[in-house]
């Protein structure tokens, strides 16, 4: 994919790296100085023994070296393992031990590659290609429980899902897509980067997110398309953006949470555009479900993408087949058989529904769901009530243990202006709007929730922090 581009779009920018305030690279990356710059790691990494079948560990933060490495790997005919630096050490040590990894590249070592292509600079093809069923990377899941497993993606997987991004999203090669997202997780790897460099469109690419910067590099580099996480997009709306910054910005995407009904439709007002969405997961590469212009439905995640099949269990998980299911969990067949069934249906642990138009609906995560005296109650259903509150930004709820309800809800709250509401004026907003069984029993407020690399609600921290509440008024 990325040769053909670099052939079409040769003087086109491919990456416009905005690492403010240094600015590293003041000139765009165009199509073939990237594949020039591809081409040196290749012949490095080929000098360092790295051949076909191999792992390579790629421990970078966004930058256009990361994105270079990624494709020298896969002209190699080797997989890349993607690690994100910010991950704990004692994480990053132990998918590394776990890989069996021919060579890592992080800050340092990829100067020794660079230094090395010369060494190999008389070979006059490096490419292997790799066949459809190979492995091209292997990415770690989320995490969000603390126990992280290496999704095995092939080449068809990715080359499958990056074309229907493509094309559900309406990418062109004019398209600057700012990306600000992690490149070592999905989303950014294949939703962003790599449907980008398939598509021949410029990637606008941060290190990390930081409000400010994000703005005036969204109108300083004429953005089209805008990705970002909910937490991202409910910031802009606490801070009254001014839409000046995203006139340039012809759709918004969302990915990795929910986004709450109510902040949807804000952001469409103030800003003039709807914010599409799809659904996914690391495992299914990650696009399985699409909400694009043509089919939209608010509150939904949108219908499967071609060759994708969707059901629902009769306990409400979503069930997915298709060409983007993994090949599965890395060196993991016991957890690979429990969550591939012999019909080749990948369960989720996602509840949710489809509507009588097809539409797919998320109800919450099957594992996060609080049983109080045998009664189901839906964090993710509380949590939406919470927000309805006007000095509510965010607001995650889980279950923690009682002694005589097994579990009881408990509501951790992020204010958009310190001391705005307190307890007891929320304990009266939910009164009429929740169950007696959803009604939090206790509320903390906090200055942020604890999110990882890729965005999303660290429920397991917020878990730890639990205190058992008392007897009394339950």
């Amino acid at each position: 994919m990325f040769e053909r581009s670099s052939r079409f779009f040769r003087d086109n920018p491919a990456i416009i790296f905005e690492n403010a305030p240094e600015r590293a690279y003041e000139q765009p990356w165009t199509y073939g100085y990237l594949n020039t710059q591809t081409n040196f790691l290749a012949r490095g990494l080929a000098y360092y023994g790295v051949a076909r079948g191999d792992k390579v560990c790629l421990c970078l933060h966004n930058a256009p070296k990361l994105i270079a490495a990624y494709l020298a790997v896969s002209k190699l005919g080797a997989a890349s393992v993607m690690l994100n630096p910010a991950l704990p050490g004692g994480n990053i040590k132990k998918i590394a031990q776990e890989s069996d990894y021919k060579f890592w590249v992080d800050e340092k070592t990829i100067r020794d590659v660079y230094l090395s292509s010369g060494r190999y600079a008389n070979r006059p093809d490096l490419t292997s290609p790799l066949g459809a069923e190979d492995t091209a990377a292997i990415l770690y899941s989320s995490g969000t429980t603390g126990e992280q497993k290496g999704v095995e993606l092939s080449v068809k997987n990715i080359y499958r899902n990056v074309s229907y991004t493509s094309v559900l999203t309406g990418m062109t090669p004019k398209d600057r897509l700012m990306c600000f997202v992690p490149l070592t997780h999905c989303f950014g790897l294949n939703f962003v980067m790599t449907a980008c460099l398939y598509t021949g469109a410029a990637l606008v690419l941060h290190e990390k997110f930081g409000p400010k910067q994000i703005l005036d590099s969204s109108v300083n580099n004429k953005v089209s398309m805008f990705f970002a996480v909910p937490a991202v997009y409910n910031l802009f709306l606490k801070q009254e953006a001014d839409p000046f910054f995203f006139s340039s910005v012809r759709y918004f995407f969302y990915a990795a949470d929910s986004l709450s009904v109510e902040s949807a439709l804000k952001w469409e007002k103030e800003y003039g555009r709807k914010i599409y969405s799809g659904y996914g997961l690391t495992e299914t590469s990650p696009f399985a479900t699409s909400n694009h212009p043509d089919i939209y439905k608010l509150g939904s995640v949108g219908k499967p993408i071609p060759g994708v099949n969707i059901k629902i269990a009769s306990d409400g998980e979503i069930f997915i087949r298709g060409h983007n299911v993994m090949k599965g969990y890395f060196k993991n067949p016991v957890e690979t058989a429990k969550s591939i069934n012999s019909e080749g249906w990948f369960a989720t642990g996602d509840i949710g529904y489809i509507d009588h138009e097809g539409y797919l609906f998320l109800k919450d995560r099957k594992k996060d769901m609080i049983n109080m005296a045998g009664e189901k109650v839906w964090p993710a259903e509380v949590e939406k009530k919470i927000i309805l509150h006007p000095a509510v930004m965010e607001a995650a709820v889980v279950g923690i243990p009682h002694e005589i309800m097994g579990e009881v809800p408990k509501a951790f709250i992020v204010l958009k202006e310190k001391n705005s509401a307190t307890k007891e004026i929320l304990q009266e907003f939910l009164k009429p709007l929740l169950t007696k069984n959803e009604f939090p029993r206790q509320i903390e407020f906090l200055d942020r929730l604890p999110r990882n690399p890729s965005g999303k609600i660290l429920k397991n921290e917020l878990r730890q922090k639990k205190e058992t509440p008392p007897l009394a008024n339950t």
